[in-house]
């Protein structure tokens, strides 16, 4: 209307016709400006809300890339290659063709065995303390401007505690494994915990137990003959490459399984709750069933054996009855680096050998009860270590320890506690440096623990030594035994709870073939834990 008047008037005055030619450029120069700066600012308006929505769906992306990581490892199902991807079209059916395979995220996951210690791509190892997940989310619908690109892609980082499952450190091994011939004797109690039976296995050797003793497990010559006198009782089965023989007043939770050609002799009081499965024949203690024979009469003992002991079936002269696999020697050996890749302390012990009323007092011994990491003690630099029953030594533990011993150690009026009750493992290592799957028996003292020794709260002891393993005098303890030969006298309790030793199979301690594998209890897996940190971090490139 402006304009269209203007040139009217133009047509009127013609003096004025340039001067109004002036006003028309400018108007038309700044129509144009407004048109131009609508324009521009729809188009900008328009690569805003683009970035915007790239930017989010790339962030989502990226965070539902941590969550699914996430998921994985509560399900026990960490990515092999340890990255994790999803594509477009696996989050949205309705895409197809080339924008289906486009990435919507990709996870990549990596763990570390403490906050000063790098990382390691790839899923948690035992060692692991935390874990860490870097994401990285691609957005579905691009920005449309250029500018937009940077949004089209988003990366986030987040880091976890990392709480280890249970046996995660494949704990194996049987309550008492002794490779040579072992001593079981006077009030001896090996008990079983939390669904771990309390087994004792001899890889050589016979086995023979002279007076109340109970095992609630299994009790299996790998390679040799069971003698059970008196009360000697098991809760499970008793099982031996060669012979059996059960004498006195006593009950067997199991079968008695005798694989040798000798004959099995069994009295008549024994009470067994399993059968009896016999290579050879089997003698029932001058007792038989009339079969009608003449003389001795293998069918007739083993008809009273099934009749006298609860026994069923009972079989004898049975070809097929199957020798328990004998166990080879697993030798360990220190190397502090194998230690110390899994997160422990190695620290050298120069202090006292014999930590007595005043060597407990010394500062790397107080020292024992002030560790809170795991840590491990050289302790090879004494010929023999001695905790005497003058210091009446109290260990109260912080964290896990593991003590590298000489071949001699005595430990006396010994007791272990654990501060605020937590569990806790404490090992007892004297290295067998010879790897050749038998005890390394040269130089050998013996680890003797006598007098009063106890462990209280949750703490469980291995001990591991292929010299001989001498326990006596009212021992109250939580743990396994290792060693080239293990016996007990006196008054002993033993609770079995299976710890193992780091980086070491030591068997499967059930009882030979057939039997459960790793003891323990169900393994369960570690996971995730609180979290530490969740950051954006840039897109790599």
């Amino acid at each position: 209307m402006l304009l269209t008047t203007i040139l009217r008037r133009i047509r009127r005055a013609p003096a004025d016709r340039g001067n109004a030619m002036i006003a028309v450029i400018g108007l038309l120069g700044v129509t144009s400006m407004i048109t131009l700066t609508v324009t521009g600012a729809t188009v900008q308006a328009l690569s805003y809300t683009s970035l915007s929505r790239a930017g989010v769906q790339a962030n989502a992306a990226a965070e539902s890339g941590v969550d699914a990581m996430i998921a994985a490892l509560f399900a026990d199902d960490c990515p092999a290659t340890g990255e994790l991807t999803a594509t477009q079209g696996s989050i949205d059916p309705t895409l197809t063709g080339d924008p289906a395979a486009e990435p919507f995220y990709a996870a990549t996951i990596a763990y570390r065995i403490s906050t000063a210690a790098a990382w390691t791509p790839g899923c948690p190892a035992e060692a692991a303390t935390q874990i860490r997940i870097q994401s990285t989310g691609f957005a579905a619908d691009q920005g449309v401007a250029e500018s937009a690109s940077g949004q089209d892609a988003s990366a986030v980082q987040a880091i976890y505690e990392w709480v280890p499952g249970a046996n995660s450190a494949a704990v194996t091994g049987a309550a008492v494994f002794s490779y040579g011939v072992p001593g079981l004797s006077n009030s001896l109690e090996l008990l079983s915990f939390d669904g771990n039976a309390a087994n004792v296995i001899v890889a050589d050797g016979n086995i023979v137990c002279s007076n109340s003793v109970y095992v609630q497990g299994d009790i299996v010559a790998a390679n040799g003959n069971i003698s059970l006198n008196n009360t000697c009782s098991a809760g499970g089965k008793v099982w031996a490459s060669g012979t059996v023989t059960l004498q006195g007043n006593k009950t067997i939770g199991g079968d008695i399984i005798a694989a040798g050609t000798g004959i099995t002799s069994i009295d008549p009081s024994t009470r067994i709750g399993g059968g009896v499965y016999a290579r050879g024949e089997i003698d029932s203690w001058g007792q038989r069933c009339s079969t009608g024979a003449t003389g001795w009469d293998a069918a007739g003992d083993a008809c009273s054996v099934a009749r006298t002991t609860g026994a069923s079936p009972v079989f004898f002269n049975r070809t097929d009855v199957v020798a328990p696999t004998r166990p080879p020697w697993v030798d360990v050996n220190f190397v502090a680096s194998d230690w110390q890749a899994r997160g422990w302390t190695v620290r050298t012990y120069t202090g006292p050998c014999n930590i007595d009323n005043n060597g407990k007092n010394n500062s790397q011994v107080v020292a024992f009860s002030t560790y809170t990491t795991p840590t491990v003690i050289d302790m090879r630099g004494c010929s023999s270590l001695t905790i005497s029953t003058s210091a009446n030594y109290t260990l109260n533990m912080r964290t896990d320890l593991t003590f590298i011993t000489p071949r001699t150690v005595n430990l006396e009026n010994f007791t272990v506690t654990s501060q605020g009750n937590v569990d806790r493992a404490l090992r007892f290592i004297t290295p067998d440096t010879v790897a050749d799957a038998r005890p390394t028996t040269t130089g050998c003292g013996r680890f003797d623990i006598n007098n009063r020794n106890e462990t209280r709260d949750a703490i469980a002891i291995i001990i591991y030594s292929p010299c001989t393993i001498q326990n006596s005098n009212q021992l109250s303890w939580r743990g396994q035994y290792y060693g080239g030969r293990v016996t007990f006298s006196n008054n002993s309790e033993v609770v079995y709870v299976p710890i193992g030793i780091p980086g070491f199979d030591l068997g499967n301690g059930a009882g030979g073939p057939g039997g459960a594998g790793a003891v323990g209890g169900t393994p369960t897996p570690g996971t995730p834990g609180d979290l530490i940190e969740y950051t954006d971090i840039d897109v790599p490139a």
